[in-house]
């Protein structure tokens, strides 16, 4: 029963960030005055107030681990660990952390393409997947492996979504970019 509060939590955390990112959302609370810097603010607050309760959750109903201990696992899983806190760290030299998180108005409504951007189109989701899996390969419990399931099956839906949005917000100028721009993993053949 705990494992299915757990999907069931993850459902709607993963509901309010595809319907809180919807541009008639947005529309909506700025018909009642909410700016999108003040949206972007209290989503973000929301966001990660409810992923650290989500992971508490986790952690709590535990269970029992699926892998034996072993360090060459356990260094491998934070090493994707890192690597997806690399990715995050540099797709925000991109991104304004600030208008990321509420505490700025993002002005730039252009396409970036530049930093990890030339490379990935989805850095975010890409990092999300790596320090996802270094997470459940380092506590291989069940709670743990219900959960990376949970981020896994949400993904593509939250790259669809993303996706359909900045085809409506840049056009033929991000089919484009689409078309030379890996979604998730970078083409390693054009180094």
């Amino acid at each position: 029963m705990q494992y299915i509060w757990l999907v069931f939590f993850w459902s709607i955390y993963f509901l309010h960030h595809s319907l809180f990112s919807s541009d008639s959302v947005k529309a909506y609370f700025l018909d009642i005055g909410l700016s999108l810097k003040n949206q972007r603010f209290i989503y973000t607050i929301f966001s990660v107030l409810a992923l650290l309760l989500i992971l508490l959750f986790n952690g709590v109903i535990g269970g029992e681990k699926l892998l034996m201990e072993n360090r060459l696992i356990k260094a491998f899983a934070l090493f994707l660990v890192a690597g997806g806190v690399f990715i995050l760290r540099e797709a925000f030299k991109t991104y304004s952390l600030r208008a990321f998180v509420g505490f700025s108005e993002d002005t730039d409504l252009t396409l970036r393409t530049t930093g990890m951007l030339r490379h990935i189109r989805h850095p975010l989701y890409s990092a999300a997947i790596l320090i996802f899996t270094g997470f459940v390969l380092y506590d291989s419990r069940v709670s743990s492996i219900v959960s990376w399931g949970c981020v896994m099956a949400y993904l593509p839906i939250g790259i669809w979504l993303e996706e359909k949005k900045l085809i409506k917000t840049f056009g033929e100028q991000y089919k484009q970019y689409a078309e030379k721009v890996p979604m998730l993993i970078p083409d390693l053949r054009k180094r």
